[in-house]
């Protein structure tokens, strides 16, 4: 499988993930006001507040299924180890490795498995589909 499609895959899930942030950041920036920049606790509260939103995005496609929009796109599916849909303990556990491997995780692509590196970790892969 290409490397290309998976990182196409992804890039694609960001930009849907970039709109949603900002309808959702909408909201609390004007319930906020000209305090939201200036407080440092309401901008941990934001920046929470986005990762749950990313939380939810990605795991409930993950535990559905295995497809988010941008892999189903690209023909591709999200799978445990042994070909199963993810678990909630699956997901989270990749959703975790994901933010800890954010900028590095990508680097798995350029080995000979195509594998991204939160994918070694939770015991996930990205596999080709015919849906």
């Amino acid at each position: 499988m290409s490397g290309f499609k998976i990182l196409f895959a992804n890039l694609y899930d960001l930009l849907l993930l970039i709109a949603i942030w900002f309808v959702a950041a909408v909201p609390f920036v004007l319930w906020q006001g000209k305090e939201f920049t200036d407080n440092p606790t309401v901008t941990l509260a934001f920046q929470i507040y986005i990762v749950a939103i990313t939380y939810v995005y990605l795991t409930y496609f993950w535990i559905q299924s295995g497809q988010t929009p941008g892999l189903r796109t690209w023909k591709l599916q999200l799978v445990t180890e042994d070909n199963r849909l993810l678990s909630r303990h699956s997901a989270n556990l990749r959703f975790i490795f994901t933010i800890l491997f954010f900028l590095i995780g990508w680097l798995g692509l350029f080995f000979p498995k195509q594998q991204l590196l939160q994918d070694r970790f939770a015991k996930t892969k990205i596999v080709h589909t015919q849906k």
